[in-house]
C-alpha cells in the first residue's frame, strides 16, 4: 500500500509540473504573439504616418523653391548677352577681354565660396531661410548690375549673385530630396533643374529682345 501511494503522488507531481509547464508556454505563446502583433501594429501606425505620394502641399513647395533655380539659370545665362552690348556704358568704350573675363568669372567664384559653408549655414538656420536668403542675394546682386557706373562695380554685382547661385545650387536639391517621398525623388528634383534652363531660355530671350534698346541690358 505505502509503494502505491508512493507512485500516486509521483503521478500528481509530474502531472502537475507538466500542467504547469504547458500553461507556462502558452503564457509565452500569448506574449510572443501578443508583442508581435503590436510590433506590427506600430510598424503600420508608423508607415501609414509616412505618405507614398507627394501631396498637393508638397508640390507647391517644390515650385516655390524652384524659383532658387529659376534666378539661378536667368542670372548665369544673362551675361552672355550683356556683355555684347555693354559698349560704354561701364566707362570704357569697349570692354577688354580681360575685363569681360573677370565679370564672368566673378559669379563662378562667389558660388565656389559660398557653396563650401552652405550646408553647414542650412543645418543651423534650416533649409527654407537658406533658399530665402539666396533669393535675397539674387535680388541684390541684379540690383548692383543694373545700377553698375564702373567695370568693378558690375564684377562686384556679378560675384554677390555667385553666392547666390552656391547657396542655391546645394540648398535646393537637398531640401526638395529631403521633402519628397522616395519613389517621386528623382522627377521632383528634376523640377529644379527644369526651371534652372528655363532660366537661362528666359535670359537669351530677354537679352535678344532688348539688344536695340539703349542701355538694354540693364
Amino acid at each position: 500500500m505505502m509503494g502505491e501511494e508512493i507512485m500516486d503522488v509521483h503521478r500528481r507531481d509530474s502531472s502537475g509540473s507538466k500542467t504547469h509547464d504547458s500553461l507556462h508556454e502558452n503564457v509565452e505563446q500569448r506574449n510572443e504573439v501578443g508583442g508581435g502583433g503590436i510590433a506590427a501594429a506600430a510598424t503600420g501606425g508608423e508607415q501609414a504616418q509616412v505618405s507614398e505620394t507627394p501631396t498637393l502641399w508638397m508640390w507647391v513647395l517644390t515650385f516655390v523653391s524652384g524659383i532658387s533655380g529659376l534666378l539661378f539659370g536667368y542670372d548665369t545665362g544673362v551675361v552672355s548677352g550683356a556683355l555684347v552690348v555693354i559698349s560704354g556704358d561701364l566707362g570704357p568704350e569697349e570692354l577688354s577681354s580681360q575685363q569681360k573675363e573677370f565679370i564672368t568669372a566673378a559669379t563662378s567664384l562667389g558660388a565656389l565660396i559660398f557653396s563650401v559653408f552652405s550646408g553647414a549655414l542650412a543645418d543651423q538656420i534650416g533649409r527654407k531661410w537658406v533658399i530665402a536668403i539666396a533669393d535675397a542675394v539674387f535680388i541684390s546682386g541684379a540690383i548692383i548690375q543694373a545700377a553698375a557706373k564702373s567695370v568693378w562695380v558690375m564684377v562686384a554685382g556679378r560675384f554677390i549673385i555667385g553666392w547666390g547661385v552656391g547657396l542655391a545650387s546645394l540648398i535646393v536639391p537637398l531640401y526638395l530630396a529631403e521633402l519628397s517621398p522616395a519613389r517621386y525623388r528623382g522627377r521632383m528634383i528634376l523640377i529644379n533643374v527644369l526651371f534652372i534652363t528655363f532660366g537661362q531660355v528666359v535670359a537669351y530671350a530677354i537679352g535678344a529682345g532688348l539688344t536695340q534698346v539703349a542701355s538694354g541690358w540693364r
